[in-house]
């Protein structure tokens, strides 16, 4: 499952999911690692600094009990010095008070005990016998204190108003003179808590500072990603135009590794297939005009005299008929199928064979003038609105006119096939300040699609029902021989642009 969801993954993400894990996985362990240790010492540190506070308060008031004993007893010994009662009882109260003033924690205390459990020093239980006190557990832990002297005793405790029991630490010593124990005691919950705090702050700066290294990281294995993958995604756009038939782009990857390589390769291959590309176009070519010229010299002797006589004989019965005569349709769709052929023949005679130019001084804005006022005319430009922008600077221009009348005608008459439904066919010129002048035409069409394009030029290509796709051929072969070039642009559903470049002058054809 997690190998298709790679598979399915682009490269950079495929990047991202592999080489994140490498790197956040250790940050994670060293950071639980150094947080363990972390909190381990601090624990231990913390623990071991309460444990010497608990064993230094116990040891504080032995001394004080010590002292206060030592004075008394001093003074019982020396025959010279009277004790009074009430004094030794006032220097008791202090020592007591200076004892319960001592807190441990937020609500530890000290309290001594006799050996028989009466509480001799506490903050509100003096007096109290507590031999047989049992903890939450029902453990009795005066007695394991009185029996043992000296030690640590754990033993959970509830007090009046507690809801649950807690745990409790009491570091106690045994003092002689008076045979008391020396008790100090803190919750545990309060014993702990400035490791517990030390705890959470380093688990909150291990958690952050995990979180910015993988954040860092994600970016920095981000921009890796995409320095790798954007050759790839450029040599793919690359692969894929070439695959349209855009033997034209090439791949642009820097440096010498071994996408630079690759690249180079595919260049390389692309120029090899372009070029084969290219000699098998110019043989097919070379193939379809010899068969042509065959073809034609055959056709033209073969096919025009039938057709003349057809033609002859169809006029001849059109001029004898009324226009309301039921079979005057028929002879009149005979003539004009004819006519059509016979415009077929004369096509292929004109691409087997077009005649070198006759270049003479043209007007072309007058040529094109009478050109768009036949064509306005025609049947297939009905519906069809021609503007014209002609450049009132032109200058004559060194051309043949009947062949340039052909090709504008054609021209035109493509445009208006673009355009069944009517529409708008501007025909402007202009002199370009080169030497050279333009005719543009320009439709509102129905478009040529993108992949057509480097296809309408060829021979006997032809998106049309009724059409020979000698056009477009004928027309390109015309505007060369001129020492010319044309240029189409076009959008499917937006219309087609076609610019058509002659030089004005000629030095020599």
């Amino acid at each position: 499952m997690l190998t298709g969801l790679l598979n399915r993954l682009k490269l950079r993400w495929k990047l991202l999911a592999l080489v994140l894990p490498l790197v956040i996985l250790p940050i994670f362990v060293v950071a639980g690692v150094i947080g363990y240790i972390a909190n381990r010492q601090a624990y231990l540190g913390v623990t071991q600094a309460s444990k010497d506070d608990l064993q230094h308060m116990a040891s504080f008031t032995i001394d004080l009990l010590h002292s206060h004993d030592q004075q008394f007893r001093e003074y019982q010994h020396d025959p010279t010095v009277s004790i009074d009662t009430e004094i030794a009882t006032e220097s008791f109260s202090i020592l007591k008070k200076k004892i319960k003033s001592k807190k441990v924690g937020a609500t530890g205390y000290i309290f001594c005990i006799d050996d028989r459990g009466t509480l001799k020093i506490h903050p509100d239980a003096e007096g109290k016998n507590i031999y047989d006190a049992r903890d939450s557990s029902g453990n009795l832990f005066i007695r394991e204190m009185l029996e043992n002297r000296n030690g640590w005793i754990r033993y959970p405790w509830k007090n009046a108003g507690d809801k649950v029991s807690r745990m409790k630490i009491v570091r106690y010593e045994y003092f002689k003179p008076w045979n008391w124990i020396v008790a100090v005691g803190s919750y545990e919950d309060e014993f702990y808590r400035e490791a517990n705090t030390i705890r959470e702050h380093i688990l909150l700066s291990m958690l952050l500072l995990t979180l910015v290294v993988g954040m860092i990281s994600v970016m920095l294995v981000l921009r890796a990603s995409m320095y790798v993958t954007q050759p790839i995604t450029h040599m793919i756009d690359v692969i894929r135009d070439v695959k349209r038939g855009n033997l034209e782009k090439k791949m642009t990857v820097d440096g010498q590794d071994e996408l630079a390589e690759m690249a180079g390769a595919f260049n390389r291959m692309t120029e090899i297939i372009q070029r084969n590309r290219e000699m098998e176009s110019n043989l097919a070519q070379q193939g379809k005009m010899a068969s042509l010229g065959v073809l034609s010299s055959g056709v033209a002797h073969e096919i025009n005299n039938p057709l003349g006589v057809i033609l002859g004989y169809a006029g001849y019965l059109e001029g004898k008929m009324r226009e309301d005569d039921p079979n005057y349709k028929y002879i009149h769709e005979i003539k004009r199928e004819s006519k059509r052929c016979k415009k077929i023949v004369q096509d292929l005679l004109s691409f087997a064979r077009t005649p070198r130019p006759v270049l003479e001084a043209v007007d072309l804005n007058a040529l094109l003038t009478q050109i768009v006022d036949f064509a306005a005319n025609h049947t297939d430009m009905r519906g069809v609105t021609i503007r014209s922008r002609f450049a009132t600077d032109l200058p004559a221009v060194e051309l043949d006119g009947d062949q340039m009348r052909q090709v504008a005608i054609n021209l035109i008459l493509n445009a208006g096939g673009a355009m069944p439904e009517g529409g708008i066919l501007t025909v402007k010129t202009r002199a370009d300040g080169q030497g050279n002048v333009k005719i543009i035409f320009r439709d509102s069409g129905c478009g040529i699609p993108s992949e057509n394009l480097e296809k309408i030029y060829e021979p006997f290509y032809t998106t049309k029902e009724r059409g020979t796709g000698l056009g477009l051929a004928i027309t390109k072969q015309i505007i060369e021989q001129h020492h010319g070039e044309i240029h189409i642009e076009s959008k499917a559903g937006i219309g087609t642009t076609v610019t058509v470049t002659l030089p004005i002058t000629h030095e020599e054809l």
